[in-house]
């Protein structure tokens, strides 16, 4: 059975940010971040970061039809429409909407995350959509392809996976539409969004890991491919594109890595907290709330 929807993994007693994953093309809510029965937002990050919610969102990632194969924005926003609704209702059911939010992407997964800070800015004040994207402070992007200029194209690289999850004949893949006009504005919109943000009060710190190992001899994301000229911090990971997101313990190079930048957004928004609520960063704020 398919698992769509949010999943929580842990919930501090006194959490103060809600960290979310959501997997990429043809992955899966448990199986994208898993190794060796390890599943390391659940297993590993909860116990390095008690104080924090762990969630993680699955959704249908597969973009095969019986007649086309096509990737549009149109299914990107609904996949970050019902994203932001399913965690907009689990925070005002739990009174946290005040609490920032830390999101971590694998793949095309990064991309719906991408989508959601493109749609929360133009959505209404009180919009699901809008609720959550204002709330996001930290964005780690795993092997994630945004693409800059000289790239093969969106197709090719959908095909690399494709073929290298499904090792199936790639004419399958024959009609996908990826380079289309709406996923070239979320390439130039979301860097534009996210540049708006920081030179205004609600910064979001963004990373984007690339991978520097082949996968079945194939670079999937490389470092041209995995970032957004101007934005964010660009960092490698010794690992191939399917393994990028999977660690099964705290001594893992990558698992250092992701969890020191997920640490580090952490602390920037208590200094932000507490020179909001006390007029200066001498001081950090209790987090015995949940807001």
């Amino acid at each position: 059975m398919a698992q769509y929807g949010l999943v929580e993994w842990h919930d501090g007693d006194k959490a103060e940010v809600d960290i979310v994953f959501v997997h990429g093309l043809w992955g899966g809510r448990e199986s994208t971040w898993t190794k060796d029965g390890v599943i390391w937002p659940k297993d590993l990050l909860s116990e390095d970061i008690p104080n924090s919610r762990i969630l993680s969102y699955g959704y249908d990632s597969g973009v095969v039809r019986s007649d086309t194969a096509e990737v549009t924005q149109g299914n990107l926003e609904d996949d970050a429409r019902r994203l932001c609704s399913f965690l907009d209702d689990e925070r005002k059911r739990t009174n946290t909407t005040g609490r920032p939010i830390i999101v971590v992407g694998h793949s095309l997964g990064g991309l719906v995350l991408a989508q959601v800070i493109c749609s929360g800015d133009g959505a209404a004040e009180g919009d699901s959509s809008n609720s959550i994207a204002q709330k996001i402070k930290g964005m780690l992007f795993l092997g994630t392809p945004f693409y800059g200029s000289g790239i093969a194209g969106w197709g090719e690289v959908v095909r690399r996976i494709y073929s290298l999850v499904q090792k199936t004949d790639q004419t399958t893949l024959k009609n996908l539409k990826l380079d289309s006009e709406e996923l070239r504005d979320l390439r130039s919109g979301f860097p534009d969004v996210i540049c708006e943000r920081n030179q205004a009060s609600a910064e979001v710190a963004v990373f984007f890991f690339f991978e520097k190992k082949t996968t079945y001899k194939v670079l999937v994301v490389g470092e041209r491919d995995a970032s957004c000229p101007g934005v964010g911090e660009i960092l490698p990971i010794y690992a191939n594109h399917l393994d990028i997101c999977k660690f099964d313990n705290v001594e893992d190079d990558g698992y250092k890595q992701v969890r020191a930048k997920i640490m580090q957004v952490i602390k920037g928004t208590r200094v932000t907290k507490a020179n909001k609520v006390r007029g200066g960063p001498n001081k950090l704020p209790s987090t015995d709330t949940d807001q």
